[in-house]
């Protein structure tokens, strides 16, 4: 008791006023070792003492009723809820690893239906951030793949008819070819040669090779017209393309049909599937001309024998011609093999199927004979104009962050036309379609619950399976559509379509086409069945949701923006740790910088309230609410826990398939699958997560031929590429990952195996 009355209520160790205990004598390595011994046996001390004081969560003074704090909360109890599982119940606050303090949000009762983790606890850490140098004046950055604003550059000087030149111009609205379209016009016009296009997405590769072939078809229908006959649907087949899905097959059917509008007696077709020993009217005895279009995505589906045995029919029943008619008509055929890059495996298929050819690229190093493959795969790059930028999300925030990011852009109405979001697997697409278009999911501040008239794309965009919802309000395997309702807002009605290649070929085809035509601002959730060569209008931003599967398919992706000279924007979203080692790979492609986001900074745009202070605490109670309902909804219907688990599982597996080089930035021993299953709307256990047997409704739905070569392709492959779960450690040779491959096995075993990944 202090003189004035008052009550000094502390206490101080016994030895606080003690002299420090002083070491001397012996060597350097002795005084050292007593000093530690001392200050531990100190720490153990002092352990003890605060130890032996009550476990309550406060500590009152029995003289005065003063109340401490106790530096040990209180042991929480578990519980078990109706179906046997223990839960915790956690307190209202708690301090994370971090020692920073955290609020978890939601229910006070007693949780019935699994463990409630936070979003914003236990998260890792991501690398430190080094402030950015002093910005200059922002350079001026060309497009470049834009078309050439040269006055020489136009197409007739390049060899091509005024006829078609015109038709460019007024029918189609192009003015002038891209860099790569004017070398490759000008040498396929001015010899009959083989040649090898290697250019950037979204620079024009398809008119390069079609408006040659175009060109020589008009010019031989001249030559027969001055013979007195004409070129009909009798003449034969001079021209063959072959892509490797059959979305890019259509497209560009659409292309050389748009093309051929000025030339009516020229006639295209679309075929599906191998024709040439099933189909005896097919004569190719008179092909002239064969392009293989995607040519590394050929060899990747395992198309190579495939390619093999067509060019083998093709010199097999080629004949000469004895039509005088067809005097003019080339004695060898002219193949044209076209790629983005030029990997091992393409460099193979170019020696197979091309002879003599002339290499043809915007860069001239990589059109000289000497250059290296590797120099040759390494100048591939995204375009110029094109602005990319990370995001570090830890595994529980995946899901929230995903939609903070799109509320952000869809925000106001005019912001974002179009956004691809790209998704590992078939049956995570599914889920994250189902989900966001739920109607009885809160769907935040702002945000529309039901669909208003005025935001309802027209009836000729939307296909006419669309709408169709099977019972039990779940996903139906011909519904392709819906409102977006999660990210849409009363000023900005969002469509939400889903695209992949499970789906039957009349649904890929239709939802394509919806989603090209609707004028309402629109998302399409897709795997990498979206990728390649599709040329999807207005696309202003790319999400990469899921990790590519390797370089070439990251360009690709982001090939979807940024087409032609406009501009674009692609995100990739990745998790502290290991993945941030994949910013490296980034910068490889060429961007001229790339932006870093973190998840708090998503996450407080997309779930802040429009008006109002905005604090920290208002952010995370909205983006846990959030959370919370979507895990109530895959709780509330057996069929959405079995779509979430479903999805869940696919993605591990597809997570194992990253090529052998990128392995250790991917690493199966570092992902946290308790964390990975939150942004599944999962409370489960992982190890208890199992759903067998096959996606409900994949047997209705007729697998196509690419997906099925895609999985002999990555079969035969082995762990070169992609390979298995069982494999995707082989190539690895530290020996400390090996406890963490075991354990990656074990899990994914205990998931039902890892033969289908559900890729397509």
């Amino acid at each position: 008791m202090a003189d004035d009355g008052m009550l000094l209520n502390f206490e101080l160790p016994s030895d606080a006023f003690a002299s420090t205990k002083s070491f001397r004598g012996g060597g350097w390595k002795d005084r050292h070792t007593a000093k530690k011994s001392f200050q531990y046996g100190r720490k153990k001390a002092q352990e003890r003492a605060v130890g032996s004081m009550p476990r309550f969560d406060e500590v009152r003074s029995e003289d005065e009723g003063l109340i401490l704090p106790n530096p040990r909360p209180a042991k929480r109890p578990r519980i078990e809820d109706a179906e046997g599982l223990q839960s915790t119940y956690r307190p209202s606050a708690g301090i994370n690893r971090s020692g920073q303090a955290t609020t978890i949000h939601g229910s006070s009762k007693t949780p019935k239906d699994g463990v409630i983790s936070s979003l914003f606890s236990f998260n890792p850490q991501s690398a430190p951030s080094y402030p950015k140098p002093a910005m200059e004046a922002e350079e001026i950055v060309q497009p470049s793949n834009a078309p050439l604003e040269d006055e020489l550059a136009n197409f007739t000087s390049l060899g091509l008819s005024p006829t078609l030149a015109a038709h460019l111009l007024r029918k189609l609205g192009i003015k002038a070819p891209t860099a790569i379209q004017r070398k490759a016009i000008e040498q396929l016009c001015a010899a009959h040669a083989d040649a090898f296009i290697q250019a950037e997405t979204g620079s024009g590769k398809t008119l390069a090779y079609l408006l040659p072939i175009v060109e020589r078809l008009m010019q031989l229908s001249k030559q027969m017209k001055t013979a007195g006959t004409g070129l009909n649907r009798e003449s034969g087949l001079f021209a063959i393309v072959l892509s490797p899905t059959r979305e890019l097959s259509k497209q560009i059917s659409a292309v050389l049909e748009s093309l051929l509008a000025c030339c009516h007696w020229i006639v295209s077709g679309t075929v599906i599937g191998d024709h040439i020993d099933n189909t005896e009217v097919l004569d190719v005895s008179k092909v002239r001309w064969l392009v293989l279009d995607e040519g590394d995505r050929l060899m990747e589906l395992g198309f190579e024998k495939d390619i093999q045995k067509i060019v083998g029919v093709l010199n097999l029943r080629r004949k000469k011609v004895v039509d005088s008619s067809l005097a003019d008509l080339p004695e060898r055929r002219c193949t044209v093999l076209c790629s983005a890059t030029l990997k091992g495996n393409v460099e193979q298929l170019k020696h197979t199927t091309l002879k003599d050819a002339a290499s043809i690229a915007v860069d001239e190093d990589m059109s000289t004979a000497d250059a290296s493959s590797e120099n040759k795969a390494a100048a591939f790059s995204a375009p110029a104009q094109l602005k990319q930028s990370y995001v570090l999300v830890p595994s529980k925030q995946r899901l929230v962050t995903l939609v903070a990011t799109l509320r952000q852009a869809f925000k106001r109405k005019g912001s974002v036309a179009k956004c691809v979001v790209f998704i590992s697997c078939a049956d995570s697409v599914d889920f994250h379609f189902d989900l966001l278009t739920q109607q009885s999911l809160t769907a935040g501040e702002g945000a529309a619950a039901e669909p208003k008239d005025d935001a309802t794309p027209t009836q000729q965009s939307i296909p006419k399976h669309s709408n169709k919802i099977a019972q039990g309000n779940s996903i139906s395997e011909t519904r392709t559509h819906g409102l977006a309702t999660a990210i849409s807002s009363d000023q900005n009605q969002v469509q939400l379509f889903r695209l992949h290649g499970s789906l039957q070929q009349s649904t890929r085809t239709s939802t394509l086409m919806a989603f090209t035509k609707c004028t309402d601002p629109s998302v399409i959730v897709c795997t990498d069945v979206a990728s390649r060569g599709l040329d999807l209008p207005n696309i202003d931003l790319v999400i990469e949701y899921d990790p590519p599967f390797s370089k070439d398919d990251h360009l690709h992706r982001v090939g979807r923006t940024a087409r032609a000279g406009r501009d674009g924007r692609a995100m990739i979203f990745l998790a502290p740790g290991c993945e941030e080692g994949y910013v490296d790979i980034l910068k490889d492609c060429g961007p001229r910088n790339i932006t870093r986001h973190g998840a708090d900074e998503m996450l407080k745009k997309g779930f802040s309230p429009s008006i109002g202070v905005v604090g920290d605490k208002d952010w995370q109670e909205a983006a846990t609410t959030w959370q919370l309902d979507i895990e109530r909804w895959a709780l509330a219907h057996p069929k959405h826990l079995e779509q979430a688990r479903r999805a869940f599982q696919s993605h591990v597996r597809a997570y194992a398939t990253h090529v052998a080089a990128e392995r250790s930035i991917f690493d199966m021993g570092q992902l946290h699958f308790g964390h990975l299953a939150k942004a599944f709307a999962l409370r489960d256990k992982p190890g208890s997560i199992r759903v067998p047997g096959q996606r409900p409704g994949q047997n209705e739905g007729r697998k196509s031929n690419d997906a099925r070569k895609a999985s002999a392709g990555r079969a035969a492959a082995g762990s070169t590429k992609r390979g298995r779960a069982d494999d995707d450690f082989e190539d690895q040779t530290p020996t400390d990952k090996e406890a963490g491959r075991r354990r990656t096995q074990a899990k994914l075993k205990s998931m039902g195996g890892a033969s289908e990944f559900n890729l397509g």
